[in-house]
């Protein structure tokens, strides 16, 4: 991992170090050595529990065997020279073909479900396997689903479909009824060890009310996604919720990004969970704007409607809270 300390996120697929998922990851190996491993999978938890994070390392395993510097499965790590990571930076590796929404985009388009069913049809180098690794399969649309669904009906012997599954509510069940489903669950100090572990790398600024605050109910890949965009603009997470509210408010004004918006629906749940506490006698008053508030974000996203409108009426709900 990075020696410098940073405040820019490591992305899955390149953390050299699994935290919190050894266990997972004996299981899984148990399952390939033996030849039981299914080869269509759905990786079912909450987003930012390290999902993509635990396959990465999985994938690397299985695809850096035979090389100089495979696999630490002592450590859980891997090396900076490992060939296969190398590749898999670079988005070359021959063997695996990642499937996911471009950009900033909540949508897996046809057409790359199409180059998988391409990727499939080609030879590998590697004792044949073929890995395809579908993150954020929430982000499949119909004509994407019904791609996948082909691919995975009938998977050759090395063919292994890892799909990382965010929410099952939005995954058809003709697809939930080819995998199985793996459900990945850690409890409250599993995820405030790893963050610890993981928060090392990165200069941010935090308390330990932060965080029983936010793990309670969220993951740790989340709160380092909240540090990241408010402490690179020298926002503190421990501020009140309003603040950071507007704060997210400002950024997705000047940059369009679903993942803010995310935050914001978030925050703004916070924020009104807080004011429940504080005062309990409006508590229905609350639910009734936080509804409000979620509806309008679910239909700013779902129908690309004017931001701007957005962020001025969700402005104007909560300033006068106080």
């Amino acid at each position: 991992m990075k020696s410098e300390k940073s405040m820019e996120i490591i992305k899955p697929n390149a953390q050299l170090n699994l935290f919190g998922y050894e266990n997972y990851f004996k299981f899984f190996d148990k399952l390939y050595e033996k030849n039981r491993l299914p080869n269509s999978m759905l990786l079912s938890g909450p987003k930012g529990l390290g999902k993509s994070t635990f396959i990465y390392h999985f994938i690397n395993y299985l695809l850096s065997k035979d090389e100089k510097y495979n696999y630490d499965k002592e450590k859980f790590s891997i090396d900076e020279n490992n060939f296969t990571y190398k590749l898999i930076q670079n988005g070359t590796h021959p063997n695996l073909f990642l499937l996911d929404a471009n950009n900033n985009e909540e949508n897996i388009k046809i057409e790359q479900a199409r180059r998988l069913l391409l990727f499939l049809n080609k030879s590998t180098y590697y004792k044949g396997l073929k890995i395809v690794l579908l993150d954020n399969a929430e982000y499949l649309n119909v004509s994407s689903s019904n791609a996948l669904l082909k691919a995975i009906e009938e998977p050759s012997e090395n063919t292994f479909f890892f799909i990382i599954n965010n929410n099952s509510q939005r995954i058809l069940n003709t697809i939930k009824s080819r995998c199985i489903d793996f459900k990945f669950y850690l409890n409250f100090s599993e995820k405030k060890n790893i963050f610890y572990r993981i928060s090392r790398s990165y200069d941010f600024s935090f308390t330990e009310t932060d965080l029983n605050n936010f793990l309670s109910f969220d993951s740790h890949g989340n709160l380092l996604n909240y540090l990241a965009i408010l402490n690179s603009s020298g926002f503190n997470i421990s501020k009140n919720y309003l603040s950071c509210i507007s704060h997210l408010l400002d950024l997705y004004t000047a940059k369009t990004d679903s993942k803010i918006l995310g935050f914001i629906s978030l925050f703004v749940q916070y924020f009104y969970n807080q004011l429940s506490l504080e005062n309990n006698s409006f508590v229905n008053s609350y639910q009734k704007k936080l509804d409000k508030i979620l509806y309008l974000i679910n239909d700013m996203k779902k129908f690309h409607l004017d931001k701007k409108n957005l962020i001025f009426t969700i402005n104007k709900i909560i300033k006068n809270e106080r």
